[in-house]
């Protein structure tokens, strides 16, 4: 049996609008955790990430006549469930009898519904998917009933059945390292975006699961509010791998937890400064998880930049997001990897529950104040499986359309302001933080000295100047 694993062919321009040219191009490591476990059970693999690569229906539909699978495996978020759907509909329609599989986070948070919504999809794999595609490809091999197969949805008759969840892994490390060796032109044609990274080639990684805090907009449908990790002796080893096997000079670390737990933090930072190799690495990282000891380690052992989760300017927004951080914290720990020698990117979100005028101004003075080097500005966007997808009614006007959720559409307005505000506040955020000759100086210092960058950025420039104009 063959299976080809692909996330939908979506392009930058639908993923990311107007700024599009400083889009991530990094491919999925959900699609390349599922085809290194199906190749170790024994199935024929293939995949490719269509979503990283811009490829479109046709090219994707290329693919498959050339493989010619049994199975089609999709993975989608809200957002792209639309085009997974789309493309899943032109597979049926040139190989009928191929079975579809639809995963990720939006059929997570929403699996009979997004079964009953689009009929093309004949399975759906609920949660993480490593252990359950190996007994579903062992059963639709063998033309076994898919009763007693636990995290799944399927079609029977004119039923959709569902099986119930199955339980988290529980030792991550018996998984084998994502087949980055599948995808085509890895590593060098799968790009960061501009300024996320200082070297070339580089990669994300994601080194554990699931996520302890309750911020309403975070959906934790597939690894639930728990955390299960890699070790650190695996982390190290996929590290040198990468870096013996593709060349891989640079890492993105997109655990949400990355920091806070210390001891395989540190296990891991010794790990990269026993291995001897000149590899650098930036994080996520919350601001009540930071001291000065961890971040020196983590400086010596080549991490160059935190993002940090602020959110918002108002303490009482963040308690109303239950973010459970202070603004003294958020200054301390940004003030403490200046001190460390480390960049710091600030993610911030308009739009929030409770919002007001001057909750929005106090997130601007914040954004300003701090001495940060680089943010990200967002909207609100209550996901499926979110809290605030659930109580979203009792705090605004929520337009509750799949296809505009990407974070950067307005479909979430608090009572009391209205559509122009938010699309105000986030331009005005995002143009008086980077119109500032110190942020301008610091970029052009980072571009000098990484020229590999320059067609990337010229490209964010323009989308940037583009979307927010060069005038105050």
């Amino acid at each position: 049996m063959k299976i080809f694993f692909a996330t939908p062919p979506i392009s930058m321009e639908d993923l990311y609008g107007s700024l599009s040219g400083a889009g991530s191009r990094l491919p999925s490591l959900g699609i390349l955790y599922l085809a290194a476990i199906t190749r170790k059970n024994g199935f024929q693999t293939a995949l490719a990430d269509a979503s990283a690569l811009s490829l479109t229906k046709l090219d994707l539909l290329n693919y498959i006549e050339i493989e010619r699978p049994d199975v089609l495996g999709l993975t989608a978020t809200t957002f792209s469930i639309f085009h997974a759907a789309d493309f899943a509909k032109a597979v049926k329609e040139n190989y009928p009898n191929m079975t579809i599989i639809i995963g990720g986070s939006h059929v997570t948070a929403t699996p009979k519904e997004t079964m009953e919504r689009f009929p093309v999809f004949d399975i759906a794999v609920i949660g993480e998917g490593e252990e359950t595609i190996i007994d579903l490809l062992v059963a639709l091999n063998s033309k076994a009933p898919l009763h007693n197969i636990l995290g799944i949805i399927f079609r029977h008759d004119k039923d959709i059945i569902s099986t119930g969840r199955r339980q988290f892994i529980q030792d991550l490390d018996k998984l084998p390292y994502p087949a980055w060796d599948l995808l085509k032109g890895f590593p060098n044609k799968y790009l960061p975006a501009p300024f996320k990274v200082r070297k070339y080639p580089a990669v994300s990684l994601v080194t554990s699961r699931g996520c302890p805090n309750k911020c309403i907009f975070c959906d934790r449908s597939v690894f639930g509010s728990s955390c299960h990790a890699f070790s650190a002796e695996y982390v190290i080893g996929m590290i040198r791998h990468l870096v013996v096997q593709y060349g891989i000079r640079e890492f993105s670390f997109e655990d949400d937890t990355f920091i806070t737990f210390k001891k395989r933090l540190f296990a891991i930072c010794q790990g990269i400064i026993d291995l001897g190799i000149n590899i650098s690495w930036t994080c996520l990282g919350r601001v009540n998880s930071v001291d000065g000891e961890t971040l020196e380690l983590m400086r010596r052992a080549g991490c160059w930049q935190i993002s940090f989760g602020i959110e918002s300017g108002a303490q009482e927004i963040l308690n109303v997001i239950h973010k459970n951080i202070t603004l003294a914290q958020i200054q301390r720990a940004v003030d403490l990897c200046r001190e460390a020698g480390i960049l710091t990117k600030g993610f911030f979100i308009v739009g929030h529950p409770k919002e007001t005028h001057e909750t929005l101004s106090k997130t601007l003075e914040l954004a300003i104040r701090l001495p940060l080097d680089d943010i990200s500005v967002t909207m609100l966007t209550p996901f499926p499986g979110t809290e605030i997808y659930k109580r979203a009614s009792e705090f605004g006007e929520f337009e509750s359309d799949w296809s505009k959720m990407n974070l950067l559409n307005i479909v979430f307005i608090p009572y009391g302001l209205t559509h122009k505000d938010l699309d105000d506040y986030q331009r005005k955020i995002s143009k008086r933080f980077y119109f500032r000759p110190r942020i301008i100086f610091n970029y052009l210092k980072r571009l000098v000295a990484n020229p590999a960058m320059t067609k990337h950025v010229f490209l964010a420039a323009r989308a940037f100047i583009k979307k927010y104009g060069i005038h105050r």
